[in-house]
């Protein structure tokens, strides 16, 4: 599936986000044409190159121009004349600086789909503010309900506010598209982390303008409802036990020989069991232990029972047996380690299969010269752009 073959998409954007947005364009078949500064992308060096491995794929193409320079300008603009998709993720302001903003990108080409990708959106009291993914966890009320009570918040160890936004712009842009070919009108979309973020919080907004009640940490679990949290397996191994009703309290107690629970007082509805967790805790553990992990994530969950083990990275890159089942890696290269890795591969199938996210990112400036002439700059030109902004051939 391949639907936006024929869609140019000049890629203004650096840090997770951005980046993943035009890597699910350029997966499906956009042309998308990466700028960055003399220097690279910011994050090509940070996680030792891995974070620019795994959100630069989907075909990209690298381009360097120095915007602070009327050629490197000049460049952006006309590659943002004939595009049919911006994305870009500067602080507001800032591509007003150099003649790439909306307004401005109009002018020569009205039926622009633009995507602003920002920290905290094109307007508010918060606008100018940097922002990255930890920040926005915390801002968003996400972190103050991640860890246990007794202990300070915690982030969450991947940044899933940057995935989500990214994901989402992905999404607006192809509705943005598929509107244009209704109408023959452009768009502009204002997506930004922290609204990702909020949105993410609904259901605990609506709880607390509901009760009052502001939400705690729970630790592994999630506060009303029990058991719901890890446990372990014979030989300590871990696993998530996810029960939020009755229905599913009675397959658990049934898969595992222990019917008595689910008329014993203590345990009878989630309130119940809720109050008296410690016990029922208990109760459980001495069961769980007598099962080897596999033979008992797999009971349950052929029970209908939510559960499963608690992996580690490398158990889950080198051991999950469904991971390999469903080709959710791809082999692709670390350009700063010059190594080969994997990483997650497109999140979905079609019926034609999973998209192929190509077997590496650009190099830095990889394919300057190849788009510039295709801008109808002569070699001459394309070499003293070059020299003067110290970029990559």
């Amino acid at each position: 599936m391949r639907p936006f073959e024929g869609i140019d998409v000049l890629d203004l954007t650096q840090s997770i986000a951005g980046p993943l947005a035009t890597q699910f364009l350029g997966t499906l078949g956009a042309n998308v044409v990466k700028v960055e500064p003399p220097g690279g992308d910011a994050f090509r060096g940070l996680l030792d190159g891995a974070m620019f491995a795994s959100v630069n794929l989907g075909g990209k193409r690298s381009v360097c121009l120095d915007l602070t320079t009327d050629e490197g300008r000049a460049a952006a603009h006309e590659l943002a004349a004939t595009a049919d998709v911006v994305v870009q993720s500067f602080r507001p302001g800032t591509v007003e600086k150099f003649g790439l903003d909306y307004d401005s990108v109009t002018e020569s080409n009205p039926e622009v789909v633009y995507c602003s990708l920002t920290g905290f959106g094109e307007d508010g009291p918060c606008r100018e503010w940097p922002a990255y993914d930890p920040v926005v966890q915390a801002m968003s009320g996400l972190m103050s309900t991640i860890g246990y009570p007794d202990r300070p918040p915690v982030r969450i160890g991947a940044s899933v506010i940057d995935y989500g936004t990214g994901t989402t712009a992905a999404m607006l842009v192809a509705a943005a598209l598929h509107e244009r070919e209704r109408t023959g009108r452009g768009e502009f979309i204002d997506v930004n982390l922290f609204e990702v973020a909020v949105s993410w919080m609904g259901y605990w907004i609506a709880h607390y303008t509901g009760t009052g009640e502001v939400p705690q940490p729970s630790g592994q679990g999630f506060a009303g409802l029990a058991p719901n949290e890890v446990f372990d397996a014979a030989r300590g191994e871990p696993f998530y036990l996810s029960v939020v009703n009755n229905r599913l309290f009675g397959r658990l107690c049934t898969a595992i020989g222990r019917e008595d629970l689910v008329t014993d007082e203590r345990f009878v509805e989630n309130a119940d069991r809720w109050e008296n967790r410690e016990a029922l805790r208990d109760e459980l553990r001495a069961e769980f232990e007598t099962y080897d992990r596999d033979e008992l994530t797999a009971l349950l969950a052929e029970a209908g029972v939510p559960t499963g083990p608690l992996q580690t990275v490398d158990e889950l890159v080198e051991d999950d047996e469904h991971v390999a089942a469903r080709g959710m890696l791809t082999d692709t290269r670390n350009l700063r380690t010059d190594a080969p890795v994997k990483t997650a591969n497109a999140p979905f199938k079609t019926a034609s299969g999973r998209p192929d996210l190509g077997d590496r990112p650009p190099r830095r400036g990889e394919h300057t010269r190849e788009v510039l002439a295709e801008l109808g700059y002569s070699a001459e030109q394309i070499d003293r752009m070059l020299e003067a902004g110290g970029a990559a051939a």
